[in-house]
């Protein structure tokens, strides 16, 4: 019977890691192919900012019926409906026949993203607390290992197949026969846990630290995000890497942002939450510094040094949002992903005015300053009593 426990769990784990990997592989899919669209639709860097502004609008849209409707229908069904869309839209945003309909393909893709974040992320919360395991971290691992797929391999296939239609068809169609494969194990996964509120004060505290946690999400997940959206632009147009090994900074970033995720449960057990986010942010200070010489290939490397350190800061946030003492898993996931996307509304906009105006390096700066931000509130936070407030996963 333990032992028939044990392949259950595995089993399940795969099933939730896959729904990580899945939209990597889409979303990756469709950083390498950035600067193509870009000269197909005649697109400037401004222009870009606003096409991911419609994106992070569709995913904010989302977030305010996500956790109900995730209550009410269950986890594992919402991831699987979530996917599902991203795997129908990341199609019609490669199909775009213009400006406008790129904005409206990243509405709808992003729409879908935001019930696909609350939908997964409080799946793994829940299945982490019904079997008392720790897979949050590992879970983002795929994300990044999709990534890597995606970016490597996908560089392979754009230089092999030269079409970005029948490219994007090979992934969505990978996807979807992920979910056939794995749907039966996660689709009825609900959390079943009723969360009590004691008093209106200690509520106002709580839902306090789940406004500081967020702040250090967005501070995250803003610049991963540009990372992926902005990374090959920087090395064509700064580093002045070839067009065909553009994608190997993208790739060096979630190369070690498949590693340090996959090891990111064991260092947070031993650790704690905090201190290797605090380290995350610092290490990633020095990828940015070694980003902005410019040179290929050390900016290269810098790219790889990032994704070392945010590898674990965006699972913890998740965790941390999941395991506050007093609110629903659900309630606190979907919280953070509304904020964090507040953050990505202003973030790529701001971005491409700054690119534009006074180059990417500028832009990348900003980032960093954004990541020392990020860095300050982590300090703050770990010096705050309140964080007593969150349980040990």
């Amino acid at each position: 019977m333990n032992r028939l426990n044990i392949s259950s769990q595995k089993l399940t784990f795969f099933a939730s890691a896959q729904l990580f990997l899945s939209l990597s592989i889409l979303f990756g899919t469709w950083v390498i192919y950035i600067p193509q669209i870009i000269e197909k639709l005649k697109m400037s860097e401004g222009q870009l900012g606003i096409v991911l502004l419609f994106g992070a609008i569709g995913s904010l849209i989302a977030t305010p019926f996500g956790k109900s409707i995730v209550s009410k229908y269950g986890e594992g069904r919402m991831s699987f409906f979530s996917v599902a869309g991203l795997s129908i839209f990341i199609i019609a945003i490669f199909t775009a026949p213009s400006f406008y309909y790129l904005c409206a393909a990243f509405l709808m893709f992003g729409f879908c993203g935001g019930f696909y974040q609350i939908a997964v992320n409080s799946m793994v919360a829940t299945i982490e607390r019904q079997n008392k395991v720790s897979i949050m971290s590992s879970c983002h691992g795929f994300f990044s290992l999709g990534a890597l797929i995606s970016s490597g391999l996908g560089t392979i296939l754009l230089i092999a197949i030269g079409n970005a239609l029948i490219h994007v068809l090979l992934a969505s169609g990978l996807v979807l026969v992920l979910q056939i494969l794995f749907v039966k194990t996660y689709f009825n996964i609900k959390n079943t846990v009723v969360v009590s509120t004691k008093s209106e004060k200690g509520q106002v505290k709580k839902y306090g630290m789940l406004i500081w946690i967020a702040l250090i999400g967005i501070a995250a997940m803003v610049t991963e995000g540009a990372i992926a959206d902005w990374s090959g632009l920087f090395l064509k147009d700064v580093a002045l890497v070839k067009v065909e090994y553009l994608g190997l900074g993208y790739a060096g970033f979630s190369l070690s942002m498949t590693m340090g995720r996959f090891m990111g449960d064991f260092f947070s057990k031993k650790f704690g939450a905090l201190q290797i986010v605090l380290a995350g942010f610092i290490l990633s200070i020095f990828g940015f510094v070694l980003v902005l010489t410019g040179h290929t290939y050390i900016s290269i490397v810098g790219f790889f040094i990032i994704g070392a350190g945010f590898s674990i800061i965006v699972p913890e946030v998740y965790r941390m949002s999941a395991n506050l003492e007093g609110v629903d898993s659900s309630s606190g996931i979907a919280f953070i992903s509304g904020a964090s996307y507040v953050g990505f509304l202003v973030g790529p906009p701001l971005l491409g005015i700054i690119a534009e105006t006074y180059g990417l390096s500028i832009s990348f700066i900003a980032l960093l300053g954004l990541v020392g931000l990020g860095t300050v509130l982590a300090i703050a936070l770990k010096v705050s009593s309140s964080f007593q407030l969150i349980k040990s996963s």
